[in-house]
């Protein structure tokens, strides 16, 4: 079995500490440093979330260029724009690394739609069992998608019509 390159950029330290947690059990499965700068990270004020400004996507992406992994985790929050600009980013600069997005109840179904039509490859919850995020790096890895079907049958309704 060839071992799955993974790297995290999500500003939230606990929820990267945890995923990197379940990910490090998995046989076949190497994580990589942190692809997130503390430097690139502004916040929005307090309780707000943080958020990424031009030179932060900069240095993720250029993180992600030096580390080249084929998987790469990436907090999807509210500020699409800038999550749209960090894809587009990655899909052009590293188009071997494929982007699991990470998410919560709180971002629409329709952002999600549009970063995986971005380039994003699947689409997982900060509060999934950890069995699934080792789960989604190997289908994602095969070259597969990974979303839920609740998903899937949004994607499947905005294909039809």
């Amino acid at each position: 079995m060839q071992v799955v390159t993974v790297a995290i950029a999500d500003t939230d330290p606990r929820r990267r500490a945890k995923l990197e947690q379940s990910l490090q059990g998995g046989q076949g499965v190497k994580v990589l440093a942190n692809a997130m700068s503390n430097g690139g990270v502004i916040s929005t004020g307090p309780g707000l979330q943080r958020r990424m400004d031009i030179t932060a996507i900069e240095d993720v992406v250029a993180r992600v260029s030096r580390l080249k992994p084929r998987i790469l985790f990436v907090d999807l929050s509210q500020s699409a724009d800038e999550d749209f600009t960090l894809l587009g980013a990655l899909t052009r600069e590293c188009p071997e690394t494929r982007v699991i997005l990470l998410t919560d109840k709180s971002v629409p179904d329709e952002q999600i739609i549009q970063a995986l039509a971005n380039g994003a490859r699947g689409c997982l919850n900060h509060e999934a069992d950890p069995f699934y995020f080792l789960k989604a790096v190997r289908v994602v890895d095969r070259g597969e998608a990974w979303v839920t079907r609740r998903m899937l049958s949004k994607i499947m309704d905005e294909v039809l019509h």
